[in-house]
């Protein structure tokens, strides 16, 4: 499957923003270009949701953030090695996998530690004595496997080795002079003496080298006496090299000081923490705290950036965050040429039009793609809600003749399609001030200068009344808090087809000038503006660039 691509609109998103990404991530699919993915950048608005609960289609995925997390990097997928495992066996699994370390974690998949080879060669070089084996609290199971040993009788009551490891070289007197209750020893040849001496100084383990087996009579007595016997194909010599390998890697790894990664954190993050460590590798862990795998430098540096289609927009500010460490593959828009940067040549479409889906729409024709119901459904909503049910001057023939096209295939009257949209959209019912200034809200930077400018659609300025006080106290510390020249609010009356403005910030005057008013108690009328695009912000710009 090809690389995941995310189609975006701006954040605080429109209904343009919103639907013409859904139709655009389906285009794109349909037509096989990519692994095409819509989603937002933040709430969905009342009059979105209607639109798309009207022709069931799904809100798409909040995306937060297109900066690259280790989760987006090709990491160590590698098993994670429960701490019982042996030496021997963690030795084979690194040799053949080529890893210099692995995370070492518990029965629940939490990090205990990290093995490294250095840990095993190390361990080995160090001067381990006869009890070792005890000292690591290591299996029977970990024995019998690293010795390859048949089992001729395992007492339940042996679980772990509690106890040293001979080699029953000797005569059986002189040997039980250094053997005690619950040590292992083994014996090498046909030694039947020497197993009765063992039997009777209550042993633990008996290890047959050589294959060797006992007779019945004999195994009968350490049965009797909870003596578990094992035989081994290796020699004596080999199976007391051996049986070293059995410790489990608990015994041997790194439990402390250890430096670990999300799967949600960012690669900045990560590289800064690898700056300051040396580290050959590093565990990850997801969101649960469970071991998922191993990263290391290298594949940090070789990370692929998110791939990204930018609709109804092109403007970093209004871009998903991290968006200068994506790579942009295509913009759709139908705004001003602005500030958006990309690494190489991109697909670049914009047309003075008055929504971005009515390009969309233009895209599945061209391609001769047949446009199903639902996106004809929503990118019909979105055409009526940007060009405000065609009465905006951001409207053009095409986008009428869009919209009809649309309307045709969704089976719906536009005007009382365009009404009920407009009446689940405008409500301010229960609102907060900060949510109905952020539902549609965007910044734009002029040279040194930036504004913030917010536009609501509604049926009911008058019922605005009682948030304006509220209202501007929370645009006065936007307008603070980004260092803007000023924050407006823009109350759009979409059937009457005029605005009030509220205004806050310390330049209110660019405002009064740009439009060639009065602010009375920071608030005007502006009969006629309905259009942020092509009424207020060009105006804005030539009072802010002069």
């Amino acid at each position: 499957m090809k690389d995941i691509v995310f189609v975006s609109g701006h954040k605080n998103p429109d209904s343009d923003s919103i639907c013409s990404a859904i139709a655009y991530a389906d285009y794109l699919f349909k037509i096989g270009r990519y692994n095409a993915v819509p989603v937002r950048l933040g709430e969905i608005n009342k009059e979105t949701e209607y639109i798309l609960k009207r022709f069931n289609v799904e809100i798409p995925v909040l995306l937060k953030t297109v900066k690259q997390t280790v989760e987006d990097l090709d990491y160590d997928k590698i098993t994670v090695f429960s701490k019982e495992l042996t030496l021997k066996t963690a030795w084979s699994l690194m040799k053949e996998q080529n890893l210099k370390s692995a995370p070492v974690s518990d029965d629940h998949n939490q990090l205990l530690g990290l093995l490294s080879t250095s840990n095993i060669i190390e361990g080995y070089m160090d001067e381990w004595d006869s009890k070792i084996l005890k000292q690591a609290n290591t299996p029977i199971e970990n024995v019998i496997d690293t010795l390859d040993a048949n089992i001729l009788h395992l007492d339940k009551t042996l679980k772990t080795i509690k106890g040293e490891i001979h080699i029953a070289a000797m005569t059986g007197e002189e040997a039980m002079k250094r053997i005690n209750p619950a040590d292992v020893v083994i014996v090498g040849g046909d030694r039947e003496e020497a197993i009765e001496h063992l039997i009777a100084g209550n042993v633990s383990l008996i290890i047959l080298s050589g294959s060797m087996t006992i007779d019945e009579e004999l195994l009968k007595k350490c049965v009797d006496a909870q003596i578990s016997v094992i035989s081994t194909p290796f020699n004596t010599f080999m199976a007391s090299q051996q049986i070293i390998q059995a410790i489990p890697v608990e015994y041997v790894m790194q439990k402390g000081g250890l430096m670990t990664f999300s799967t949600d954190d960012t690669v900045d993050y990560v590289k800064e923490v690898m700056s300051e460590t040396r580290y050959r590798s590093y565990p990850v862990l997801d969101f649960m705290g469970r071991v998922v795998g191993s990263i290391s430098r290298f594949q940090v540096l070789n990370g692929m950036k998110k791939k990204v289609v930018q609709v109804d927009h092109n403007e970093r500010s209004q871009s998903i965050d991290g968006i200068e460490e994506a790579e942009i593959l295509e913009i759709i828009d139908h705004h001003r040429v602005a500030d958006i940067q990309t690494i190489g040549p991109v697909m670049f479409r914009a047309e003075p039009v008055g929504c971005t889906a009515t390009i969309v729409a233009k895209c599945y024709k061209e391609a001769g793609i047949e446009i199903p119901q639902d996106m004809a459904g929503i990118m019909l909503g979105a055409i009526i809600s940007d060009t405000l049910l065609f009465k905006s001057p951001t409207c053009t023939p095409v986008d009428t003749k869009m919209a009809k096209e649309l309307a045709t295939i969704a089976k719906v009257d536009i005007k009382e399609f365009g009404m009920e949209m407009f009446k689940a959209g405008t409500s301010l019912a229960g609102k907060t001030v900060e949510e109905i200034f952020n539902q549609d809200y965007k910044r734009f930077s002029f040279g040194d200068l930036s504004v913030g400018v917010a536009q609501v659609n509604t049926m009911d300025i008058e019922g605005f009344s009682e948030y304006k006080v509220d209202m501007l106290r929370y645009m006065e510390e936007v307008a603070k808090d980004n260092h803007m020249e000023f924050t407006m609010l823009l109350l759009t009356d979409v059937i009457n087809a005029t605005s009030e403005v509220f205004v806050a910030g310390p330049r209110p005057d660019y405002v009064s000038v740009a439009f060639k008013v009065e602010l009375v108690d920071q608030q005007a009328s502006l009969p006629g503006v309905i259009s942020r695009k092509k009424q207020v912000v060009p105006v804005i710009t030539e009072v802010l660039t002069n």
